[in-house]
């Protein structure tokens, strides 16, 4: 397929449609790639590309809707205020995994004898508890300065 730019720029890319029938009912899935789409290829790109990125893509706007973040339809009359908005959504967002699948906040687990739900009690205290700690405390300059010995390290468990 192609299609022509307001600049007058001409750019191809391939269109991969799958339908899936299961008990009689057939879901119909769609993607754009820029990948070589071959006979020999067409399963490993809509399994491997689109299929695997839908999923991460779907899980990740569920967590955000469902999980405390309250991502909703945000009426405004400002485009510019709502991509502001979606934008801080997403560092949030990003701030949470980083901090939930690091070894500090299992470290802390530990020494308390629990785990770290145990601890906060979900994912909806536990973003509070951050923001409490970001509004409330002040780190002081040696904590930038500190030593290479004595910083913070935060390790990710990717299992």
């Amino acid at each position: 397929m192609s299609y022509q730019d307001d600049e007058g720029r001409t750019w191809t890319f391939t269109a991969l449609e799958c339908q899936e029938t299961i008990n009689d009912q057939t879901t119909r899935f769609a993607w754009i790639t820029d990948l070589h789409v071959s006979r020999r290829t067409v399963v490993e790109v809509a399994t491997k590309g689109g299929r695997y990125r839908w999923h991460v893509e779907n899980q990740g706007f569920n967590r955000q809707k469902n999980s405390g973040l309250n991502l909703e339809h945000a009426f405004c009359k400002s485009p510019e205020l709502l991509k502001a908005y979606y934008y801080l959504m997403q560092i949030a967002h990003m701030m949470l995994q980083v901090f939930e699948s690091g070894s500090l906040l299992r470290r802390l687990a530990r020494e308390c004898e629990r785990t770290p739900w145990q601890l906060f009690g979900g994912l909806n205290n536990l973003a509070r508890r951050l923001l409490e700690c970001f509004r409330y405390r002040v780190m002081g300059d040696d904590v930038f300065d500190a030593a290479p010995k004595e910083r913070m390290q935060n390790r990710f468990d990717s299992s």
